[in-house]
């Protein structure tokens, strides 16, 4: 395996593992101020596992591309990006439409677990190496 792709698929896991603690951080959040509790938590749960689904799917599509041509790959990151984008527009509707069981804010939230965790993917990648460091002494 190449070490290009072993650093993408750390960063993958890393940016799963944020997203899993901006997740819990954000579910407390709400439940402490939300008045629909139940609601905006489905909407947490809701849009975390769409901010996964988005975060595997560029590290999927990341891989296809890096076997392209450049033209080619760029057509194939624009097609991914708008699938994404798309996806994340039809689960905000969904939220919408059904309000009062999955709580359009809590989806917004837990999408932008996406941009959170990259944003603190440095501090993440640390921790990490800590954790592996002392798993293995």
């Amino acid at each position: 395996m190449g070490t290009g792709i072993r650093q993408a698929k750390q960063v993958c896991r890393e940016m799963l593992s944020g997203l899993i603690v901006w997740m819990a951080v954000i579910a407390l959040l709400l439940a402490v101020i939300a008045t629909n509790k139940l609601a905006a938590l489905a909407g947490v749960v809701v849009g975390t596992v769409a901010a996964a689904g988005l975060i595997l799917h560029m590290y999927r599509h990341l891989d296809i591309a890096l076997d392209m041509d450049a033209k080619h790959a760029q057509a194939h990151t624009q097609v991914a990006a708008f699938q994404r984008m798309f996806l994340m527009a039809a689960v905000i509707g969904v939220s919408m439409v059904f309000s009062v069981y999955i709580h359009p804010v809590g989806v917004v939230l837990g999408l932008f677990g996406v941009k959170a965790t990259a944003l603190c993917n440095p501090i993440i990648h640390k921790q990490m190496q800590r954790y592996r460091k002392r798993g293995t002494v």
